[in-house]
């Protein structure tokens, strides 16, 4: 039997081993009706897998600065898990949210989803593809922050055009030349970026960057975030992973609302999935 179609048949032993290592897997709210020619992106949470039986996996929830994304049942969600260079995709549904002990033994929100009947292994030339789902990182436009006080009035700017619908702020803070990442995952407090090794010149000229992610058309411009480069390595095809936390230290106002577009976001998605079927 080929290397490949045997871990594929044993996916549920890589689950338990992420499980057990305390890892997780990326989780993302299926876009509904999605045009193939549309360029609409997927948040994709990083989300650490609680526990799981034959039936479920419980998995912690997707939080927001320190918010939790409330998900009810039967929202469909598409899921991606990796063991080294290894990884699957499957679709499947929420079965509502519970509690379950998180670190220091403190309840922590969690959510359940079926668990699905088998998986498919993506390949690695499209390796968020597969023949039920496909996953669309969405793109961030990122600048080396030369000031990060700067970027105080920028992040207003952007602020205000998504409260009230406008285009697309031209405020900007001092920064050095831009480059473009895709966004392969979010946490509590921030994201990881992949930058394409034709574009990773500018990564290491400041550990400040600023970053546009562009989250239309739920929003009606880009959501404008300090970033911190707490770490960077090469991936096989060298290109740049950047471990980027969400620097508020310049202007604390911006995080509550930070938090609130993005619940805002995940939500209305899954709220848009109800409409559908019903329109339907």
């Amino acid at each position: 039997m080929p290397a490949s179609r045997s871990r594929t048949e044993r996916w549920r032993d890589s689950l338990q081993q992420i499980q057990d290592r305390n890892g997780g897997m990326e989780f993302t709210i299926a876009r509904p009706g999605l045009d193939p020619h549309s360029t609409a992106g997927d948040l994709l949470w990083r989300v650490r897998i609680v526990k799981q039986n034959d039936a479920e996996l419980v998995l912690e929830a997707p939080t927001a600065m320190g918010s939790t994304i409330h998900l009810n049942a039967d929202v469909e969600v598409v899921c991606i898990f990796s063991v080294g260079q290894n990884r699957w995709m499957f679709k499947s549904k929420t079965l509502g949210m519970t509690t379950s002990p998180g670190p220091g033994r403190q309840l922590m929100a969690a959510v359940r989803i079926a668990m699905p009947a088998d998986v498919e292994r993506c390949q690695r030339r499209a390796f968020m593809r597969v023949s039920t789902a496909e996953v669309r990182p969405i793109t961030v436009e990122c600048f080396p922050l030369i000031d990060p006080a700067s970027a105080v009035e920028a992040e207003r700017a952007s602020r205000e055009a998504i409260q009230n619908a406008g285009r697309e702020s031209s405020v900007m803070p001092n920064v050095g030349p831009a480059f473009k990442a895709t966004l392969v995952n979010i946490g509590g407090g921030g994201v990881g970026l992949m930058v394409p090794r034709d574009q990773s010149r500018g990564v290491d000229r400041s550990k400040f960057i600023w970053t546009k992610l562009d989250l239309r058309p739920e929003l009606a411009a880009p959501l404008a975030v300090t970033g911190r480069i707490v770490h960077t390595h090469l991936n096989h095809e060298q290109d740049v992973y950047l471990g980027v936390s969400f620097e508020f230290a310049f202007h604390a106002a911006h995080k509550p609302f930070v938090g609130e577009v993005l619940v805002k976001y995940a939500e209305g998605l899954a709220n848009q999935q109800f409409a559908s079927r019903k329109a339907a």
